[in-house]
């Protein structure tokens, strides 16, 4: 069988899963398999295949995604904000709408020299990019989950690897603002010029009708708000301002019908400039805000 047919077997046989990008995904994986680029997959799509390592390994990992084991998951990285990030089932898979808090961290000019406390940081995804791309003194990110810490410390040697650059961003795994304190005396630091968060936002009767990827593959942890979604929202909103400088701002990823709810919650403890940015999907997606 030819390369190209394979691809079109594999893609007959995700989309009898259900699996809606079948086509992209077959490709995804045979390309992972046989150790090429897409350039090269369509210059060897003519060319017969040998039922050899390669093709057991394709056959391997097309069948863990007919069991809809996440993509990225089996391929075993991600990219975000043109960056390479490993992912492993210890940490929430980063998402194209998450890079919509990046960038408006990025695009603050006044931001240049700033301190950034990422909470919640699972992979190390948004402290990673905000290091990597931005221009910031030192960038700290906390987790509960010590699996998490461990891949967000081996994603931060990778991005070293891939920018060449040495990079001011450090893991600790700490229950939100826990053990703050010890970690900011450790680096020096009085105050967090900005917090960002990509908190836990989904109610627990809504988790039960997502995706099977996410339902059944995705750590709880990662997806769980509590009862109505904003635990999270209400404990950092809470103790935000006790590390944050003066003037000091805040971004937190939300979900598309969320925005006024952690608006008044941010609004109560003394926030203000409070806005609700839109992602590329023109949904509701970060909550920003300041405080004086």
């Amino acid at each position: 069988m030819k390369l190209g047919g394979l691809c079109r077997k594999g893609e007959e046989r995700l989309r009898k899963a259900g699996i809606e990008e079948a086509a992209l995904d077959s490709r995804l994986l045979l390309c992972e398999a046989y150790g090429l680029s897409t350039a090269e997959y369509l210059v060897k799509i003519t060319e017969e295949t040998e039922e050899d390592a390669r093709y057991e390994s394709y056959l391997r990992m097309l069948s863990e995604r007919e069991r809809r084991r996440p993509l990225q998951y089996i391929l075993g990285y991600t990219e975000f904000m043109g960056l390479r990030m490993g992912i492993d089932e210890n940490v929430l898979i980063p998402r194209q709408d998450t890079e919509t808090l990046c960038e408006l961290v990025l695009g603050d000019e006044g931001l240049q020299g700033a301190s950034v406390l990422d909470l919640c940081t699972g992979s190390g995804a948004i402290a990673l990019a905000l290091s990597a791309l931005g221009d910031f003194r030192i960038v700290i990110g906390t987790d509960i989950s010590r699996g998490a810490i461990a891949r967000a410390e081996q994603n931060r040697e990778e991005v070293v690897s891939q920018t060449g650059k040495e990079l001011p961003v450090f893991f600790y795994v700490s229950d939100l603002f826990f053990s703050l304190r010890k970690i900011m005396k450790e680096h020096g630091i009085e105050s967090f010029d900005v917090i960002v968060s990509n908190p836990p936002y989904i109610r627990p009767e809504v988790i039960a009708g997502l995706e099977p990827e996410v339902r059944d593959h995705e750590p709880l942890s990662a997806l769980d708000g509590g009862e109505d979604g904003l635990w999270f929202y209400r404990r950092i909103a809470e103790e935000a301002p006790l590390y944050l400088a003066r003037p000091g701002r805040i971004y937190l990823e939300i979900g598309y019908d969320q925005g006024d709810e952690v608006r008044s919650i941010l609004k109560k403890v003394g926030f203000t400039d409070i806005d609700i940015h839109e992602d590329l999907g023109g949904r509701p997606r970060v909550v920003t805000a300041r405080i004086r």
